[in-house]
């Protein structure tokens, strides 16, 4: 058996069951709990696999019907804390030492519960959790075995809701409805498509008025009847682009070249897809600004470091220039100073500070672009000080099941 995900978590006392052979029967008597821990193991219960949408409903319907008589609100948080951290296969780490303290429940009220849902036949046990250390000998770490939980559903919610199987047990799929589970199907499809509507809001009788209704035109020798031309419908007119951003076929593709040039180098802009970009850099385009001065402009703009939209924010630029009769130009923005020029002793005292300037520090020449195979080997460098970083990695530091499960792989990997 492969090694699963590792944590400091532990599997929890089950709650004593009844005698074998001696099954308790829910009050509806329609349903009977899986009372035998032998019964609710991954190779041998009868529920089979589902995800995070059809547990929850099938927990909401269990709970709902009274299927089982200690289960209530609280088995319900616990079934909605598991499925939201199901990974991709249904599976999930029990984590029973955070999840009380997260659920503000005690510890043996979290037991009970568990052992609820696996009795309702919607969890099983994929991987018993153990103390037994699971780190190689010598190296001077501990970690136990996780109990890990399959998310699954009982045979009683698919008669239920008229589901046909194919197979029987935790493989078994959903392949299709029956006649009266797909009424119940386009019912329930019909009623959450359905806007919600508040009944307070809603007028009334008195308040309502009898709005006129057109009459029908009633032609002789004929049985259709059609409305008046009047109450036709128009038809709606195309939204029409403002002027400063009409372009041609050739002007359009021209400005996208020039945003796949400016986006990487403005780091503020990269959010945005390149046909907004380009939609909205088409007055500058078209100004005459070549690529290089839009990039070297754009970048001095005090925006805020992620924008929600690069594009609007360069149009809201772009018309509040035209509505204040600036020139056109991407530093519009920024406030001028104002005053009184400069004389000319003062240009010549600071033609004497530059000069003064320009001895003591030479301008620095520019230093080439590295070759190709500099920045491959750089990139590379990167790459393996992030794997590094990123098996370097605790539990808690992990978001999910899978994620936790895939670093102590190619942890063990590195061993060998």
């Amino acid at each position: 058996m492969m090694q699963h995900a590792h944590a400091p978590v532990h599997a929890a006392a089950a709650p004593p069951c009844p005698p074998r052979g001696q099954n308790r029967i829910s009050s509806n008597n329609r349903f009977t709990p899986v009372c035998e821990h032998a019964d609710q193991e991954i190779g041998t219960t009868a529920s089979r696999r589902t995800r995070r949408g059809d547990f929850l409903r099938a927990a909401t319907w269990a709970i709902t019907q009274r299927l089982h008589p200690k289960a209530g609100d609280t088995t319900l948080r616990v079934a909605r804390d598991l499925a939201a951290r199901l990974n991709a296969d249904g599976h999930v780490a029990y984590c029973r030492d955070t999840m009380w303290r997260r659920l503000g429940i005690s510890r043996r009220t979290l037991e009970r519960h568990i052992a609820v849902l696996r009795e309702l036949g919607l969890l099983v046990w994929t991987v018993h959790g153990s103390r037994t250390n699971t780190r190689p000998a010598g190296s001077g770490e501990w970690a136990g075995t996780a109990t890990i939980y399959a998310a699954v559903v009982p045979p009683a919610w698919d008669d239920a809701l008229g589901h046909r199987v194919s197979g029987h047990g935790y493989h078994a799929r959903h392949i299709g409805f029956t006649d009266r589970g797909r009424q119940m199907a386009i019912a329930d499809a019909r009623r959450r498509a359905r806007p919600s509507r508040r009944r307070d809001r809603r007028d009334t009788p008195s308040c309502k008025t009898n709005h006129p209704r057109p009459t029908a035109e009633v032609r002789e020798k004929n049985n259709n009847t059609s409305a008046p031309r009047g109450t036709r419908p128009r038809p709606r007119r195309r939204h029409e682009v403002p002027e400063p951003y009409r372009a041609t076929p050739c002007q359009a593709a021209h400005a996208v070249s020039i945003a796949a040039w400016v986006r990487p180098r403005v780091p503020w802009t990269q959010g945005e897809s390149l046909r907004r970009l380009a939609f909205a850099l088409r007055p500058w385009i078209t100004s005459g600004l070549s690529a290089a001065d839009i990039a070297a402009d754009l970048s001095v703009w005090r925006v805020p470091r992620r924008p929600a939209s690069p594009a609007s924010v360069i149009m809201a630029r772009w018309n509040e220039a035209a509505t204040q009769g600036v020139p056109a130009a991407p530093g519009t923005g920024e406030d001028t100073p104002c005053g009184v020029p400069p004389n000319a002793a003062f240009l010549a005292a600071m033609d004497a500070v530059r000069a003064r300037l320009t001895s003591l520090s030479p301008p620095v020449v520019a230093e080439p672009d590295p070759p190709g195979f500099v920045i491959r080997d750089r990139i590379l460098a990167s790459f393996a000080e992030a794997d590094r970083a990123r098996r370097a990695r605790t539990a808690e530091q992990c978001s999910t099941f899978a994620e936790w499960e895939a670093i102590c792989d190619a942890r063990e990997r590195a061993l060998e």
